[in-house]
């Protein structure tokens, strides 16, 4: 279903390139939303696009490329989209957890390892990480101690 929508939108894109050529600047909205402002349309060139989804995130390609290219331009820019779609949602998750990195120790046997992991907590859960770690520790140094 993704891909379909990827197709369909750069073809989208790709069509209002062609109708726009030669334009300078055209700015159009798709039929799913999507604001797209072409800048430095010269003749088969495209100088940059910009592209707002309708909840207002916002990419953009800047580096000019042929008409012809602009199905790819924008297929390309589709998965841009979708990736930061992805990180909003994760950053809006973790918001309010704590971010820890944790680093365990195997110092037993002939080849020792470490390895760091990260976790996102709760302030409960951070708490609860914290006690534990404290009576480890103890008992660590109550065991060196005999």
């Amino acid at each position: 279903m993704a891909t379909d929508q990827r197709s369909v939108f750069a073809a989208e894109i790709a069509s209002l390139a062609r109708k726009y050529k030669g334009a300078g600047r055209a700015q159009a909205v798709t039929k799913n939303g999507y604001t797209v402002l072409f800048t430095g349309m010269w003749g088969e060139e495209v100088g940059a696009i910009v592209i707002t989804d309708p909840d207002g995130h916002e990419v953009r390609r800047a580096d000019g490329w042929k008409l012809g290219r602009t199905a790819e331009v924008a297929a390309f820019l589709w998965d841009v989209l979708e990736k930061d779609k992805v990180r909003a949602a994760e950053r809006e998750r973790l918001a309010g957890l704590k971010s820890v990195s944790i680093t365990s120790v195997d110092a037993i046997g002939p080849a020792s390892s470490k390895e760091t992991s990260r976790y996102h907590l709760t302030p409960g859960q951070l708490a609860q990480l914290l006690t534990l770690a404290e009576q480890m520790a103890a008992a660590n140094a109550a065991t060196a101690a005999d």
